[in-house]
């Protein structure tokens, strides 16, 4: 098991991640600023503009059928352009939500947790410098081509009585792509894991720092 050196393209977002850390830690977010609000309102924006361009040309055809007809089709082609817009807000939020997992330990506990919880799995992470408390795992690129840096960044978060954990694909810029299955994949089997390690703690009367 090792540590990741971080590729080109992350360090401007593990510096804004460190900035915005108080505010993530007690909303459960990312806070909402020009780089991350910027991908789902340029969509926004998008869609609207086809709306307002494709309305003219679909009313003219809907006044040529029957009016109870026309009216029917005017409210479906308004739901499915609230559908999209609801649907891209959706996954703009999701993106920026973290998932919280419950402990029963304090911040340095649940950091030292993470460092056993990776070093059984074997698997290569990045702690943050200057915030111990956060770790990333950093995918390969996932960019066929390699032309771009593309890449899926898992972020955890050891705080008090609890570990907040987020997944985003990142090149140089926000993506709104939704957090894959393996990012679930592994929030569920993190979970798991600390449940078992809290009831062996329980059990033994120790903190996870005399179990290493």
């Amino acid at each position: 098991m090792k540590h990741l050196n971080n590729p080109s393209g992350s360090s401007d977002w593990q510096n804004e991640l460190l900035r915005d850390l108080a505010y993530i830690k007690a909303n459960k977010r990312y806070k909402l600023g020009k780089k991350t609000i910027a991908p789902a309102g340029i969509i926004a924006i998008v869609f609207v503009s086809i709306a307002r361009i494709a309305w003219p040309f679909i009313f003219l055809n809907f006044s040529a059928v029957h009016a109870e007809q026309s009216t029917m089709l005017q409210w479906l082609f308004s739901l499915v352009i609230v559908f999209l817009i609801i649907s891209v807000v959706y996954s703009f939020f999701k993106v920026l939500k973290f998932e919280t997992l419950k402990t029963s330990f304090f911040m340095q506990d649940n950091i030292v947790l993470l460092h056993k919880f990776f070093t059984q799995n074997r698997l290569a992470y990045t702690q943050h410098p200057e915030a111990p408390e956060v770790f990333m795992i950093i995918s390969r690129n996932l960019d066929a081509n390699a032309k771009k840096d593309y890449r899926e960044v898992m972020v955890f978060i050891a705080d008090n009585k609890q570990i907040l954990v987020n997944s985003h694909f990142t090149g140089k810029k926000f993506n709104i792509t939704p957090p894959s299955r393996n990012y679930k994949r592994m929030a569920r089997e993190l979970q798991k894991w600390l449940n078992d390690e809290q009831i062996r703690n329980n059990d033994n009367s120790q903190l996870p720092v005399n179990s290493l």
